[in-house]
């Protein structure tokens, strides 16, 4: 967790897809601490006998899935521009892992304390009844876990689903759980999820959708 005042924090997005989508959360983050050292950036140790470098990370995406919309935190122990950093560990990452933007500031909460909602995109094969489609927007199942659900159907057999969902709550979605309930709504539907990817994290207050970034300070 980054709580240092008076610090520099570089506050960074960055995708992970392809087949670094089956790598662990841990892997994820020994790939970005040795990245982190190859590009020379100007990291922040803390004090003792086992100096560890300061990186935090938002709610950790599952194995399998892919984003675009990851967030992380590093602890700097002097001024880096943000354009710099950027260049610098995207020549430094493997294929599926690419930092895609970058600011600077001084003091923030840990992510994980200020984000508290996610936009996902689940692709799906279906083999279903056309006017069931609608359907699922009005279940009360999903009207309570998901919001602004956009479906959009491609003429082989694809459905894209994108929603907003709460993360870091007893409400958090589980995607296993979802294709289930989906299956047992209508006997005519069958679902195969194919794809999930999270596209974006924000604080969600009322109608407002923050980014993370204007959330440092």
């Amino acid at each position: 967790m980054v709580r240092n005042i008076n610090k520099i924090i570089m506050r960074f997005r960055f995708s992970k897809q392809n087949d670094i989508k089956y790598i662990s959360h841990l892997d994820l983050i020994t790939l970005l601490i040795r990245a982190l050292r190859r590009a020379k950036i100007p990291i922040h140790y803390s004090r003792g006998y086992h100096p560890k470098l300061k990186l935090s990370t938002a709610f950790a995406l599952k194995v399998g899935w892919e984003s675009i919309g990851e967030y992380a935190d590093i602890v700097l122990k002097k001024k880096l521009l943000p354009d710099l950093f950027k260049e610098r560990l995207n020549n430094q990452l493997p294929e599926g892992v690419e930092i895609l933007k970058a600011i600077c500031g001084s003091s923030s909460k840990s992510l994980s304390n200020q984000i508290n909602c996610a936009k996902y995109q689940i692709t799906l094969s279906h083999y279903h009844k056309k006017k069931e489609l609608e359907k699922i927007k009005k279940v009360q199942y999903f009207r309570e876990r998901l919001f602004n659900i956009k479906i959009r159907e491609l003429n082989n057999n694809i459905l894209i689903l994108n929603f907003l969902t709460p993360i870091g709550s007893g409400n958090d979605l589980d995607i296993n759980d979802f294709i289930k309930f989906l299956n047992s709504i209508k006997n005519e539907l069958r679902f195969i999820l194919k794809r999930v990817l999270r596209v974006n994290m924000y604080r969600k207050e009322g109608d407002f959708l923050l980014s993370p970034f204007s959330l440092l300070k």
